[in-house]
C-alpha cells in the first residue's frame, strides 16, 4: 500500500486503534543491525498487524531510514501510547531484539501484556517446526514459503538499510507483522495453548522481562586476556599438529588416530557410508575414552580439543561480539531446547566451565570481569536434579542424606561400592537416560560389566527405578510428561521413552531456576545489585563491594527456598546453593 503522506496516514491509523483497548496487536522492527541493547544499533522502523472489529490493519511506521521520507516524533508519541498504555497484548516472534529495538526511539512496553510467538510455539510443539523463527513457523502453521528471497533486500539488510526507503521497505516488513498475527491466530485456540496459557505463559512473560534486563546489563569482557589465550590457542593447536604429523580437526584423519593407533572402539556409524563417525556425538564418548588412556598421544589429542574448543566457542567469540562498550551481551532463548532449558547464542555462555585446572579453559571464566566497584557473584545449586529426581522418586535414605546437608557422592559411593568420582559419572549418566552402550564408553568397560553397573545403581535405588519405569509407561501411553510447572514435553517418537524421566527432571530443574531467577529479580534488582548472567543451575550477580556480604546472604536465602515458587508443588527434599565469588580466590588471579 501507499500513501501520498506517511505521516497523515500513520496519524489516522494509530487514532483509529486507540479507540480499540485491548486489542492484540503484532510488532516487528527493523534495525541498522542486531546491537540495539547497547544502542549501537537503532529502530529504523516498526511494523504492525492486527484485526479489530472485524476489519484487519497492517501498517509500516518509517522514523530513521537514511533514504526517503521518515514520520516525525508526534507518531513516535502516538505509537507510542497505542503500545504502552492502551491494555494491548503484543505480539512479537523475537520479543527480546523487537522490545529492545524499540526502546532506542523512545517506546518502552514493561506495563504491556506480551506474547512472544516462536517461545508459545515451543510450549505447544517443542519438536516441531525444530527452528521457531519466523519463516519456519510460517510454513509450518500456516503452510506457506515464507519469505521469498530478494538478493536487493538482502543486500540493503546486511548494510543497514542505508538505501531504503519506506516504499521499499513495506512489503518486506509488513509481511513479517502480519504473519506473525496469522500464526498466532492459528496458535491461540490449540488445546495445547489453553492448557499452559494461564499458568505457564505469565512465569516466561516475566522471565522475559528478566532476560532483557541482563541484556541491557552486558557484562564485561578483558579483552586483553581473551586475546592473549586467542594467540596462545592457534600457538598450541600448531604445535601438537606439528607433533603428531596430522590434523585432529580433521574427521577423516581421526580414524587414523583412534582406531589405528589407539585402538579405541568404533562407537558410531554413518548411516549413509558405514564408516566410522566422529560427529559431536561420537567425540564426546571418545573424549571420555581418552580421560582414561595414559598414552602421550591421546593426551596430546585432547590437548588439541581443548584449545579448539576454549578459543573457536569461548575466547574468540568473546573478542568477535563484545560491544564497543567492553561488555558482552548474549541472547538467551526461550525455545532452543527440547527440555525447555534455557539456550544461549552468539555466544554460548552456557558452555563457561565451573572451573577447570586445564590450561585451555582454566582463564575462561577469568575473561567475565565486574564493573568498577563491583563484584561478580556466583550462586550455584547443589545438585539441583540429583535432588529434584530424589523428591520425586521418594528415596528416603538419600533425601536423609541430603536434609543432614552430607556430601552425596561420598555416601553414595560407599553404598555402590564405587569411588566417588566413578559414583558422579555414573548418577549422571543415569539421569540422562543412559544405556549399556553409554555406561561402556563412560567406563570403559564390556557390555556385561556395563549391564552389571546399571543393575547394581537400579538395585541400590530401587524408587529410582520405579520413577523411571513410571515416566516411561507414561510416554509409551501418551507421548508426553508432565512437569511440575503444567508444562509438558512432547515425544513424537515413543521409541524414546526412556529419556521420559530425564525429561521430568532436567525440564523440573530449568523451570525452577527460572522462577527463582524471576524471583530474585524481583526483590534484588537496584543499583547495588544486578543479574548478569544464567548458566544451567547458576545465576551470576554483579554486587557492589560495600555491600557483598549482605547480597551473600540475601542471594542464598532467596534461591534456596525453592518452595516458595513452587505453587502448590511441594519437594520434601533441602535445596542447596552455593555462593562464591565468580572466581574463587584460590583459583582466581
Amino acid at each position: 500500500m501507499q500513501f501520498d503522506d506517511i505521516e497523515q496516514a500513520s496519524l489516522e491509523l494509530i487514532a483509529e486503534l486507540i479507540k480499540w483497548p485491548g486489542a492484540v496487536i503484532a510488532v516487528d522492527t527493523e534495525a541498522t543491525g542486531l546491537n540495539v541493547a547497547s544502542g549501537e544499533d537503532i529502530c529504523i522502523g516498526v511494523s504492525i498487524a492486527t484485526v479489530v472489529n472485524d476489519t484487519a490493519y497492517s501498517h509500516y511506521f518509517p522514523f530513521n531510514h537514511p533514504e526517503g521520507d521518515n514520520c516525525s516524533s508526534e507518531v513516535i508519541f502516538a505509537l507510542a501510547e497505542l503500545l504502552e498504555e492502551n491494555l494491548n497484548t503484543l505480539l512479537f516472534v523475537n520479543a527480546q531484539f523487537d522490545i529492545l529495538s524499540l526502546e532506542t526511539i523512545g517506546i518502552y512496553t514493561e506495563n504491556a501484556n506480551i506474547i512472544d510467538v516462536s517461545a508459545m510455539a515451543h510450549l505447544i510443539n517443542e519438536n516441531k517446526p525444530y527452528n521457531k523463527g519466523l519463516d519456519s513457523l510460517a510454513q509450518y502453521y500456516l503452510k506457506e514459503p515464507g519469505k521469498v528471497k530478494d538478493l536487493d533486500i538482502d543486500k540493503e539488510k546486511k548494510t543497514g538499510w542505508k538505501n531504503t526507503t519506506w516504499q521499499q521497505m513495506w512489503d518486506y516488513a509488513v509481511l513479517d507483522a502480519v504473519s506473525t498475527w496469522r500464526i498466532y491466530e492459528v496458535l491461540r485456540n490449540t488445546q495445547q495453548w489453553l492448557e499452559v496459557k494461564d499458568i505457564v505463559w505469565p512465569h516466561k512473560q516475566d522471565l522475559i522481562r528478566v532476560l532483557l534486563s541482563m541484556k541491557r546489563h552486558g557484562v564485561r569482557i578483558d579483552v586483553q586476556l581473551a586475546e592473549e589465550y586467542v594467540h596462545k590457542g592457534v600457538q598450541e593447536m600448531a604445535q601438537i599438529e606439528k607433533e603428531l604429523g596430522i590434523n585432529p580437526a580433521s574427521p577423516k584423519q581421526m580414524k587414523k588416530l583412534l582406531i589405528d593407533d589407539l585402538g579405541l572402539p568404533v562407537v558410531k556409524q554413518s548411516t549413509k557410508t558405514g564408516a566410522p563417525s566422529f560427529d559431536k556425538e561420537a567425540m564426546l564418548a571418545y573424549d571420555l575414552m581418552l580421560e582414561k588412556l595414559e598414552n602421550p598421544v591421546a593426551k596430546r589429542i585432547k590437548e588439541f580439543r581443548g584449545w579448539q574448543k576454549a578459543v573457536s566457542a569461548s575466547y574468540r567469540p568473546y573478542l568477535d561480539l563484545v560491544g564497543m562498550d567492553g561488555r558482552l551481551r548474549c541472547s538467551y532463548r526461550l525455545h532452543g531446547t527440547a527440555t525447555g532449558r534455557l539456550s544461549c547464542a552468539e555466544p554460548n555462555l552456557q558452555q563457561i566451565p565451573k572451573t577447570s585446572d586445564k590450561p585451555w579453559n582454566g582463564k575462561v571464566k577469568e575473561c567475565f570481569i565486574p564493573e568498577d566497584g563491583y563484584v561478580l557473584i556466583n550462586a550455584d545449586f547443589s545438585q539441583l536434579e540429583l535432588r529434584l529426581a530424589t523428591a520425586y522418586a521418594g528415596e528416603e535414605e538419600l533425601k536423609e542424606v541430603f536434609n543432614e546437608g552430607r556430601d552425596i557422592f561420598t555416601e553414595m559411593s560407599k553404598q555402590l561400592g564405587m569411588s566417588r568420582h566413578d559414583t558422579k559419572t555414573l548418577v549422571y549418566s543415569m539421569q540422562y537416560g543412559a544405556g549399556e552402550q553409554r555406561l561402556m564408553n563412560a567406563f570403559g568397560v564390556d557390555k556385561a560389566t556395563a549391564k552389571q553397573i546399571r543393575q547394581n545403581y537400579f538395585n541400590t535405588y530401587p524408587h529410582f527405578r520405579r520413577l523411571n519405569e513410571r515416566c516411561t509407561a507414561k510416554v509409551e501411553q501418551t507421548g508426553e510428561i508432565l512437569i511440575w510447572s503444567g508444562r509438558k514435553r512432547h515425544f513424537e517418537n515413543r521409541n524414546e521413552a526412556y529419556k521420559a524421566m530425564n525429561s521430568l527432571i532436567q525440564g523440573g530443574g530449568a523451570d525452577i531456576v527460572e522462577r527463582i531467577m524471576v524471583k530474585c529479580f524481583q526483590e534484588l534488582e537496584g543499583p547495588e545489585c544486578r543479574m548478569l548472567l544464567q548458566v544451567h543451575d547458576s545465576i551470576t550477580f554483579e554486587v557492589k563491594e560495600s555491600v557483598v556480604p549482605q547480597y551473600i546472604e540475601k542471594i542464598r536465602t532467596l534461591m534456596e527456598d525453592v518452595n516458595a515458587v513452587t505453587g502448590d508443588v511441594n519437594f520434601d527434599v533441602r535445596f542447596a546453593v552455593e555462593v562464591d565469588n565468580w572466581v574463587p580466590e584460590e583459583d582466581g588471579k
